[in-house]
């Protein structure tokens, strides 16, 4: 179908050549009028409520009309058709206003007062796919909504009717004797008929009696047409519709109106319920009584479970919504550039409920958010627009008379099918019970460690004073390792009073060993558990001082790489030294080997090997140990 502005030619030897020729294998240039020719025009004319309907045919030189209503001629000049450009078609011409097209608005029947408007014509073509003519419907009204689905489906089916006329006019010619020339046309209608297996068209008589019925009916209906002709269509509505006496008042708006259109729940023959739309319409007979009626029934039930079920979630979430309050919804629209939110995200933001279901720009959206954390908000949108980055970001809302309130924005842009921006959604949530814990949390933490490190401070005090006349390295390892689970304990607060991270635990560790500057660090940074810390503390700290006193560390030309790698199951720990002087196992084993030798929370799977480059110690454990999951 095509109403495009377009300059086409519509006459020449290269359009309409030979056309004639085929027309004439038919035999029906310049016959008399025939009345299936005449219903099918009628019926075009009744189904597309159009005051003129025309069977066209297109030979090289002119256009001559095999059947007619409302024109009373049968040929008009090929140079003013709208049918010579309708052939120019892959199969169906709509012109909604023709004075608004530059290939008809001078034609002189469109120019003329009370002139064509409208056109809508299926193409005639042959089992070659030569198109000679035109099943056409013409009006004087401008038709802004062009025809419905129904209505061009049908007009289109007719056209094929009209070809299968044709057909059965040319194998008259090409067999003379004859077979049954109207079997032959009904059996051709019938598969036509039956072939709309996707709408179930079902014809009755002036009473609603069943009269025929396609195999689309059957396949969406269940009964066959043995089973129904004769019967009544109301079999297929449901109790209540038949009790509200739906179907005759379907008849009588066709009568009324010309046709009734609705949406409604019918049954199948096994009982089940389908949604179905369904459009009535009267059919007359050659001196237009109206005989009977077609009802056309296309079973749309996915979609209206899907309807309903996307009704349902809607209702859940703004229920969800309303319960929670604390929950916003926005839409930042690309075309229009505005951010429209509903009533919670109104209310979160101190806006307008109104101007927030408009739309606002971002400026009048961001009214009220602290000046200091604006341009982190800026930056994060920046980046979702120019990027598709994800969008999460906290910020402050300064609303007049009331107190400070944190929001957490989530959100992501949408693309449509070209890959093209569309809309930036997400929520927006009141966060700021969350943040007043946290830093009620942080301020406890704080204490807590405050009073921790006290204790240490005083636990070294006391092991000071006890161990004045021990031997001094002894009493100077005791103490560095106090300090050590001091700085554990100090990792442990960067987060929180379970874990720390790997890094901050690591510096701190081996800032009291050595210069960290001569230490090296590789590995991801994750999160250690306190048990972990406290193991990985004493460890490292060992493995420090004795290589600041006796390996890589006691030279100045010395280095110590540290690492730690995993996977979903073993975590492996390793310190190598290189750069030092020659290393060889000790005879003895003080505490700080015992200590090395139970491993990391007492995995005790450790290998440490004395190497010509340097001392090598390698630490395994469950991963689940050091980072628990969840």
């Amino acid at each position: 179908m095509s109403d495009a502005f377009e300059d086409s030619p519509c006459s020449g030897d290269a359009l309409f050549a030979g056309r004639s020729a085929v027309l004439a294998e038919y035999e029906i240039l310049d016959t008399p009028r025939e009345q299936q020719f005449d219903d099918i025009v009628k019926l075009a004319a009744a189904i597309c409520e159009a005051p003129i309907a025309v069977v066209n045919l297109v030979g090289d030189e002119r256009q001559w009309f095999k059947a007619e209503v409302g024109l009373g001629v049968s040929e008009t000049p090929l140079d003013t058709s709208f049918c010579a450009h309708a052939i120019l078609e892959e199969d169906f011409l709509e012109i909604r206003d023709a004075t608004q097209d530059r290939r008809f608005a001078t034609n002189p029947l469109v120019d003329a007062a009370g002139g064509i408007r409208f056109y809508a014509g299926a193409l005639l073509k042959n089992q070659a796919g030569l198109a000679i003519g035109t099943l056409c419907i013409l009006d004087t009204q401008v038709r802004p909504d062009g025809l419905s689905e129904l209505q061009r489906f049908t007009l289109q089916m007719l056209a094929t009717q009209v070809m299968s006329q044709l057909e059965l006019r040319k194998i008259a010619r090409q067999d003379r004797e004859g077979k049954n020339d109207l079997a032959n046309a009904a059996l051709r209608f019938q598969s036509i008929f039956n072939s709309a297996i996707d709408y179930a068209i079902i014809v009755m008589d002036r009473t609603g009696s069943i009269t025929d019925w396609n195999a689309g009916a059957t396949a969406i209906l269940g009964w066959d047409a043995s089973e129904i002709v004769g019967r009544d269509l109301s079999v297929f509505f449901t109790p209540e519709d038949r009790a509200a006496a739906i179907p005759s008042h379907e008849m009588q708006q066709a009568l009324v109106n010309g046709r009734g259109a609705d949406e409604r729940w019918h049954l199948r023959k096994n009982g089940e319920h389908f949604w179905a739309s369904g459009e009535m319409m009267p059919l007359k007979n050659a001196d237009e009584v109206i005989v009977g009626f077609v009802k056309v029934l296309r079973d749309k039930t996915q979609a209206r479970l899907l309807q309903d079920r996307m009704a349902q979630q809607d209702e859940r979430l703004q229920m969800a919504l309303a319960a929670s309050g604390s929950v916003g919804l926005w839409d930042w629209m690309v075309s229009s550039d505005r951010i429209h939110g509903d009533a919670n995200f109104a209310r979160l933001y101190g806006l307008n409920a109104e101007g927030c279901a408009a739309g606002f720009t971002e400026e009048q959206y961001q009214e009220y958010v602290v000046a200091e954390d604006l341009p982190a908000l800026r930056a994060s949108i920046r980046a979702v627009f120019n990027h598709g980055a994800d969008f999460l970001v906290e910020y402050r809302l300064a609303i007049p008379d009331e107190p400070i309130r944190w929001v957490e924005c989530k959100g992501r842009m949408v693309v449509d099918a070209t890959g093209a921006p569309y809309r930036f959604s997400g929520t927006s949530v009141d966060v700021t019970a969350r943040k007043a814990a946290e830093q009620q949390k942080q301020l406890l933490m704080q204490e807590m460690s405050h009073r921790v490190k006290n204790s240490f401070t005083m636990v070294q005090s006391l092991a000071s004073q006890t161990l004045k006349g021990i031997d001094p390295e002894v009493r100077e390892a005791l103490l560095s390792r106090i300090a050590a689970l001091g700085q554990a304990n100090d990792s442990l607060l960067q987060t929180n009073w379970s874990v720390t991270q790997m890094s901050a635990l690591l510096q701190r560790i081996l800032w009291l060993g050595a210069d960290s500057g001569r230490i090296a660090l590789s590995g991801s940074d994750i999160q250690v558990s306190a048990e972990a810390a406290m193991s990985l503390s004493l460890i490292v700290h060992e493995l420090a001082t004795n290589a600041v006193k006796y390996g890589a560390l006691s030279l100045e030309t010395g280095q110590v790489l540290v690492s730690w790698y995993h996977d979903d199951r073993r975590f492996q720990f390793v310190w190598q030294e290189r750069g030092g002087p020659a290393v060889e196992q000790p005879a003895q084993k003080g505490f700080g080997s015992r200590l090395i030798s139970l491993g990391i929370c007492g995995s005790r799977d450790v290998l440490i090997e004395y190497l010509p480059e340097g001392l090598q110690a390698r630490f395994g454990v469950d991963f689940d140990r050091v980072c628990p999951k969840g």
